[in-house]
């Protein structure tokens, strides 16, 4: 007789925002869907969904929303912790639960680092010390800086917790230098990238079009940088980089909010003419074609999908020592990884970049699936020394 393939674990996902769009909430909206066509019983716990699906009024069987506190940041988080918490309470003993925000006693929790480390590194981007200080004044009397390490201390140090996945080796020397505790149960699966959306023969064939949407000229080259969060992600040193490239170097800044102090501020250094901004983009997959560099020079990011999703589009990268992501890169052959973003440094980098073409195939970052399929190792593991 053949052998019956064992049953397939029960597996409840936590997330705070059950969403297509976003960082970790997109992943963990792509992950439901891939263990749903492999057959695995799937719950989502989240604090508010806005998928799609909800949003048209249909919301999906298997996800259950727990709500959240308002207003506030510190009452969302302190609200999130209690309601996920009661939820694990009441699982069935053979499901296993996978954590991906700030909650604790999930079988396996996702890691994005430990607040503390945010904290202390991000603190960088402010551009003298008395703005940094002020800074520093401003998250202390925050009552969500005061929840979130104390969470993290639960969270790394929980007893039902059974593995930590760390998304990046950055993620996985915070974690153990903050819990060191927490050595041997670390693992580290970078982020993948929908390869079927971004690779080099989209680039190829959205090239042509994406430049002239961005209003390229022949012979222009374009630098790419996009983030919600401009100041944290270093936009001001590429800025102040671009005096020192020539004149056929523009940069394509997406997204942010405060567009602004950074006109203002391209103005004073008189490149204001060089550097666009587009606003929030919806086809990433046009704007990368259009670039011939991505730039990411963030003072900190645990991971930087941006970075991962250029590369697998085949546009070489420039970003930094504290950016996950910088796993991917081979200096010289797919990017440079700079020790921190000064101008200098970023110009130079962007430089030694322009040999290499875009729409090459790097190989360097990981499909989805085979993300996700580790992922699926891992729950698979955890389920069988229960």
């Amino acid at each position: 007789m053949p052998m019956q393939e064992s049953p397939r674990p029960p597996v409840a996902l936590f997330v705070k925002t059950f969403s297509r769009y976003g960082g970790v909430e997109q992943f963990c909206y792509r992950f439901t869907e891939y263990l749903k066509q492999r057959g695995y019983p799937v719950t989502v716990f989240c604090g508010e969904d806005m998928s799609d699906e909800a949003q048209a009024g249909h919301p999906r069987p298997e996800v259950t929303t727990v709500g959240m506190w308002r207003p506030g940041r510190f009452l969302k988080h302190f609200s999130l912790y209690q309601k996920m918490g009661r939820r694990l309470a009441h699982l069935p003993p053979e499901t296993v639960s996978f954590c991906f925000g700030n909650f604790a006693g999930c079988s396996i929790y996702r890691s994005g680092g430990p607040h503390v480390d945010f904290m202390r590194r991000s603190l960088r981007a402010q551009r003298s010390p008395l703005r940094r200080l002020g800074k520093a004044l401003s998250r202390a009397f925050s009552p969500v800086n005061w929840l979130l390490p104390m969470l993290d201390v639960s969270i790394y140090s929980h007893p039902r917790t059974r593995c930590i996945l760390a998304i990046s080796e950055k993620v996985r020397e915070a974690a153990e230098t903050a819990f060191p505790g927490t050595r041997g149960k670390v693992v580290v699966i970078p982020n993948g990238v929908d390869t079927s959306r971004f690779n080099p023969a989209r680039l190829e064939e959205l090239r042509e079009q994406a430049r002239i949407w961005y209003s390229l000229r022949e012979g222009q080259k374009a630098v790419g940088f996009c983030s919600t969060n401009f100041e944290l992600k270093g936009l001001d040193r590429l800025i102040k980089a671009l005096p020192l490239l020539p004149q056929e170097y523009v940069v394509i800044a997406a997204g942010g909010r405060n567009h602004a102090k950074y006109i203002e501020y391209a103005r004073k250094l008189k490149v204001h003419e060089r550097i666009f901004f587009p606003g929030k983009v919806e086809d990433m997959p046009k704007f990368y074609a259009a670039l011939d560099v991505f730039c990411h020079p963030s003072f900190y990011d645990t991971f930087g999908s941006v970075v991962a999703e250029a590369l697998a589009m085949g546009v070489p990268a420039v970003t930094t020592r504290d950016v996950g992501a910088c796993d991917l890169i081979t200096n010289g052959v797919n990017g440079v990884v700079v020790p921190v973003p000064e101008p200098e440094a970023l110009a130079n980098a962007i430089l030694d970049l322009q040999g290499i073409t875009a729409g090459q195939n790097f190989g360097s970052v990981q499909d989805d699936t085979e993300v996700f399929s580790r992922y699926v190792e891992l729950i698979e593991r955890v389920a069988r020394v229960r």
